[in-house]
């Protein structure tokens, strides 16, 4: 099971009342604390990691270029969605038909009008704010955070700049990139909405 600190970390960092008070007059509230991205290199077990996610977490389905077994992942990981109560999306698609809960779209990804459903993206810098306006994007992953085993020779951030960036997105911002059960406690004090990882959840399930 992931460790009770990145659980209540996570839950304690979306407690910041009065930063989500002013994000829920402009964007989706309730929307998960903490995210799980999946890797077809790194996330050997996808399916099971979101059976051990906390109820109501939120999974992002990463699975690029028809990997392997990729319909078979997505259909199984929205059966553990209505089990779990997970908040679903899907990178850099559109998948009709399937009950997934919207899409997430990377820095380098095309952004797609996906109506009502929810729409996040990943950026680096604070140069992208204008990309997540013109989207309407309901939340932002900022990374990386920490240092990260995959982008090893990437600056990261550092906690500073992650709250800087934080309040510039009138967004949910979630941080990625490097977080494990150490250094997470660095983040309580961020104008943020939760956390997000790959390792994290690998390396403490």
């Amino acid at each position: 099971m992931i460790k009770n600190n990145i659980i209540n970390t996570a839950r304690s960092i979306s407690y910041n009342t009065k930063r989500n008070k002013a994000l829920k007059k402009y964007h989706k509230a309730n929307l998960p604390n903490l995210w799980l991205f999946t890797d077809s290199q790194k996330t050997l077990k996808p399916v099971e990691l979101s059976k051990k996610l906390p109820v109501q977490s939120g999974v992002i389905i990463r699975h690029y270029n028809n990997s392997k077994n990729k319909k078979t992942i997505i259909k199984d990981i929205l059966n553990v969605k209505k089990r779990r109560m997970l908040t679903v999306l899907i990178s850099g698609e559109n998948k009709r038909g399937l009950n997934i809960d919207g899409n997430h779209f990377p820095q380098w990804a095309s952004p797609i009008n996906n109506g009502n459903k929810i729409t996040s993206m990943s950026f680096h810098h604070a140069k992208d704010l204008r990309k997540s306006i013109n989207l309407k994007a309901d939340l932002i992953f900022i990374s990386p955070v920490f240092p990260t085993t995959s982008h090893k020779n990437k600056k990261c951030l550092g906690v500073i700049k992650l709250g800087l960036m934080a309040r510039l997105f009138k967004k949910h911002v979630i941080a990625l990139g490097g977080i494990n059960n150490k250094n997470i406690g660095r983040l309580r004090s961020l104008p943020i909405s939760g956390c997000a990882g790959i390792d994290l959840f690998t390396k403490d399930l």
